[in-house]
């Protein structure tokens, strides 16, 4: 049966490579011909890759019109054979105009140092398009403008961008919200409506906070990512090409361990997994980059003659703060300091838990130190152990033995 496989862009190897990638995956038990010759340079490439790279049974062949051909009359069927090199090599094909520096940026959003690594590797990602992506991260972390920077760099960067919490809906709701439902299929189903799986045709999904859905649905979510179909309530089942990116606060392997997500969704979701560190964890001299960024766009955001001025022990104590929302507690502060201050901001213009935090006598012994701040860290991770040592950077081991030594207890730390 003819089928037809649209490109936007006849010279992007990317868009063109991630189209014929998935068309030669859905026939990988059959053995394929490809024909090398019709077409654009760029989708000569992208045919050589998919046959190189995939590992599938296929030919390459190409057709030499009779009056370049040893058969005069039908011409020459050839077939293009791949040797594997001795050596191993390996290369990242990425297009990018003609003098424009290789960097990633941003709009709106700062790109630290220690962003710079996650976000170097999430290109990497973008470039494999049927790999899913599972970021890890606590609130405020910048999950989703992760996501959207590896679905504006993939081939399907034309296609839309669909984000959803999933913490936010029931069962029932969640549903028929990504699967879509027939008209009649419930009371108040008065006409078919389409999903987000199916508005994120050909583009990408985001669905965040997935480790709070239920049984139900992580079965109803394995079922689309094993066999890349949905389900709309009370309609029939239909293929779907999206790219599913997930992410999450909570711990899913402990969550596995306890039996409350599966472990084979979460393998199925972290083929290719991302961390996002919190504020605290990226240190002070990146806070100061941040607070430096962000006073400068509130600034025009909000359309300001100049920008706001520190005094010391103002920013001193914003230095001192852990920041448990992160980087959007951070910017959500500069925009309210923008609205009640006018030219310097005092330490008394701060909230006050921030104030307070900063007129507490902080002890000087080290081991008073270390104690309150696993105190403090474990009631921020509410007892969670694991995430307690990732924040402060022990090994989790180590963090039980400090625990033993202070005697903080879990539960009331």
């Amino acid at each position: 049966v003819p089928r037809v496989a649209s490109v936007s862009d006849v010279i992007n190897i990317p868009q063109i490579k991630s189209v014929v990638e998935s068309i030669l995956l859905e026939h990988a038990d059959h053995e394929i011909d490809i024909y090398f010759s019709p077409g654009t340079s760029a989708m000569q490439v992208s045919w050589y890759i998919c046959h190189a790279t995939l590992g599938l049974k296929t030919r390459l062949l190409q057709v030499r019109p009779p009056k370049f051909a040893r058969d005069k009359e039908r011409g020459d069927l050839l077939e293009i054979t791949v040797s594997p090199s001795e050596t191993p090599a390996t290369a990242v094909l990425r297009e990018k105009p003609v003098g424009a520096k290789n960097e990633q940026k941003q709009e709106g959003y700062k790109i630290t140092d220690s962003l710079q690594k996650v976000y170097d590797r999430a290109w990497l990602v973008s470039q494999t398009d049927r790999v899913t992506v599972f970021i890890q991260g606590e609130s405020g972390t910048g999950k989703e403008n992760l996501a959207r920077y590896i679905h504006r760099e993939s081939a399907r960067q034309q296609k839309p961008f669909v984000a959803i919490n999933c913490s936010a809906f029931s069962d029932s709701l969640l549903e028929s919200r990504l699967f879509g439902y027939t008209k009649g299929a419930f009371t108040g189903a008065d006409k078919d409506r389409p999903g987000l799986f199916v508005q994120a045709e050909g583009g990408t999904i985001f669905l965040d906070e997935i480790g709070d859905i239920s049984p139900y649905m992580q079965q109803s979510l394995l079922r689309v990512l094993q066999e890349r179909e949905i389900q709309p309530v009370g309609g029939m089942a239909r293929k779907v090409d999206v790219r599913v990116i997930t992410a999450t606060n909570s711990d899913l392997p402990a969550l596995c361990e306890k039996g409350e997500f599966r472990w084979d969704l979460y393998y199925r979701l972290s083929v290719a997994e991302l961390y996002l560190p919190t504020l605290h964890q990226r240190g002070k001299k990146e806070l100061k980059e941040l607070l430096d960024f962000f006073l400068r766009q509130k600034k025009t955001e909000l359309k300001k003659k100049k920008v706001l001025k520190l005094d010391k022990k103002a920013e001193n104590a914003l230095l001192d703060y852990h920041f448990p929302g992160n980087v959007r507690e951070l910017e959500n502060l500069i925009e309210s300091l923008y609205v009640f201050c006018e030219g310097t901001v005092y330490l008394q213009d701060l909230p006050a838990r921030i104030r307070e935090l900063e007129a507490q006598e902080k002890p000087l012994h080290w081991e008073q130190v270390e104690k309150q701040h696993i105190a403090r860290v474990l009631r921020l991770k509410e007892g969670n152990q694991r995430q307690t040592a990732l924040a402060i950077g022990y090994s989790v081991n180590t963090l039980k033995a400090k625990m033993k030594k202070y005697r903080l207890d879990t539960q009331q730390p």
